[in-house]
């Protein structure tokens, strides 16, 4: 073994020293990394605060924005930035297409299982088995097969127009000026730059006027006759009149299009000082009935002569005196595109109600009740296919599986239907369309035998439908070789939509006279609405030629119609203002 150098000792005391030292900075490099750590975890947790404040703030922000959105449709206005997810496509669900049939529905009455009573038809679900693109149902409640995110053909949401914009020119400017006398820092003499102008919405209180009719009244200067002549009235809707035509179009506007109850304009009278009786406004109203009647009865003639008419009722309750309680009337519906005709009897199996439909010579699109074919056995009926889905929805909750497959068919046919709807498609080219649905219905029609000749029991609710279906079967399918048949009954149903908020502000009609002048103002009202005119202005406009002046204007009902009126030019109205701006 070599002998240790002399100054080993101080080579290790050196290599010692050393050690501690890298000892002493491992530990300060530690303490200083611990320090570290615990920052970046105090900031770690922080950032997740705020992170979950922040996600906090946007859900907030997103429901305020929703809240605004529904006020803003609420109140009739345009949406300035419109929900993006509003128009997204349903995600894919895939084309399902039932490749053993199973059992489904059956009803002891001719009516389908429905989940509720409301009136609005709506249809859901996956897509068919014979079509990939998803189903999505439209706005109105309709079912429509949805878009294809990467099909460039499909049309593009429209953007609302409105919000932010400028205040229209048409509208009356109150233009206001704001001077400037001093300088608004030092309080000095100012001068002259220029006028900074901004416009904003405003609104004025509606007021009722005196409007103070002077007649000039002259003596013939030729002495053989010497007779007084006195200058005509205007047009009044009766004589001696104390309401103009435009007072009692303003009560029928705010009644029958804004949905007012007669107290509620009773009270908005009396907040100007003018004290009107309820027993006043019914007058007016019965006044209005009587010159809007023809209109009304020229609807439901050209309702007849087209090709086919959506019908379908709803309760209205009365007022019968020597009645406990309040009566459960009938309102029926008739409407086809832009013509709305109600009718009111005090049941669903008047004699009137079958007179009615028994003198319509063109399809009949409605509900498949007994009634109804008793009451026209002359008539073609064409059925709703919306019932059927609705009814099949609801059955969901028993039979998931089944429901669906039987969806799946309405899901494909509503698709088909879409795809003819954008492409604009009518008669024989929306025939040969819907050709591609037969493949489909027949499938449906093995679906439906399988299902109701299967095990399920009689309750079964997808029996019921499936039995349903094959006992009402050319009446639903008739849209197959009939371009003019719509799918559904939805159209008619939405009618119910306006009457039903009236119904529920008005309770009751308030006797039978009553229920037929609501029938016929709402009529009258709903297809000036459909027009897209000013319903206030059209009604002042025909009140003036059918009340003292009908001689004078020589009009027949024809003439006086929403259609006749839009053709005019729609004078004196809100359209007519905005042309001339």
């Amino acid at each position: 073994m070599s002998e240790l150098p002399s100054d080993w000792k101080r080579v290790f005391d050196r290599l010692e020293r050393d050690r501690d030292d890298q000892a002493a900075r491992a530990d300060r490099l530690q303490d200083t990394l611990d320090r570290v750590a615990d920052q970046l975890a105090h900031q770690t947790d922080e950032l997740r605060a705020i992170t979950k404040m922040l996600r906090r703030r946007d859900a907030q922000l997103a429901k305020s924005e929703a809240m605004v959105r529904k006020l803003r449709r609420q109140l009739g206005l345009d949406d300035p930035d419109p929900d993006p997810g509003s128009a997204a496509a349903v995600p894919d669900a895939g084309a399902t297409s039932p490749s053993t049939p199973s059992p489904v529905l059956a009803h002891s009455t001719d009516d389908p299982p429905e989940p509720s009573t409301t009136t609005k038809a709506t249809t859901t679900g996956t897509a068919g088995p014979d079509a990939t693109p998803d189903a999505v149902t439209s706005s109105d409640g309709v079912e429509q097969g949805s878009r294809n995110p990467q099909d460039k053909s499909a049309p593009e949401r429209t953007p609302r127009v409105g919000g932010r914009g400028r205040p229209p020119k048409h509208l009356h400017a109150d233009v206001e000026t704001h001077t400037v006398s001093a300088c608004g820092c030092c309080g000095g003499r100012v001068l002259q730059r220029d006028v900074e102008e901004t416009e904003v919405f405003s609104a004025v209180k509606a007021q009722v006027r005196r409007r103070v009719i002077r007649r000039q009244r002259v003596i013939c200067a030729n002495p053989l006759c010497g007779k007084p002549t006195t200058a005509p009235m205007p047009p009044m809707p009766c004589e001696r009149a104390l309401f103009d035509c435009a007072f009692i179009a303003w009560i029928v506007t705010m009644k029958f299009a804004y949905l007012m109850p007669l107290d509620r304009i009773q009270a908005m009278l009396a907040s100007q000082g003018v004290i009107v009786s309820i027993g006043t406004l019914v007058h007016l109203v019965e006044r209005a009935t009587s010159l809007a009647d023809a209109v009304d009865g020229e609807h439901m003639r050209q309702l007849r002569a087209g090709k086919y008419v959506c019908f379908d009722g709803t309760g209205l309750k009365v007022l019968i005196p020597g009645q406990p309680k309040a009566w459960d009337g009938y309102l029926e519906v008739y409407t086809r595109q832009e013509l709305t005709v109600f009718q009111f009897d005090l049941t669903k199996h008047a004699d009137e109600l079958r007179d009615r439909l028994s003198a319509i010579t063109a399809v009949l699109v409605t509900d498949a009740e007994s009634r109804n074919k008793a009451g026209a056995p002359n008539v073609e009926f064409s059925n709703c296919n919306a019932h059927v889905v609705r009814a099949l929805r609801a059955a969901a909750q028993v039979q998931p599986v089944l429901a669906k497959e039987g969806r799946a068919f309405f899901e494909a046919i509503y698709d088909v239907e879409e795809r003819a709807r954008e492409q604009g498609l009518t008669g024989a080219a929306l025939r040969t369309a819907r050709q591609e649905c037969r493949p489909i219905v027949e499938n449906l029609r093995r679906w439906l035998n399988v299902v109701a000749d299967g095990d399920l029991p009689p309750s079964d609710p997808v029996r019921k439908v499936a039995k349903y279906y094959l006992r009402h079967w050319d009446g639903l399918t008739r849209f197959l070789d009939d371009p003019e048949v719509p799918l559904d009954n939805n159209e008619a149903e939405r009618e119910f939509q306006r009457h039903a908020k009236l119904r529920l502000a008005s309770l009751f009609a308030g006797s039978v006279e009553g229920a037929h002048r609501w029938a016929t103002l709402l009529g009258v009202v709903r297809t000036a609405q459909k027009h897209g005119l000013d319903v206030q202005a059209y009604l002042t406009w025909m009140f003036e030629r059918r009340g003292t002046h009908r001689g004078r204007y020589g009009l027949s009902a024809k003439d006086l119609t929403p259609a006749a009126y839009k053709a005019s030019g729609c004078p004196g109205s809100l359209q007519a203002e905005r042309r001339a701006a």
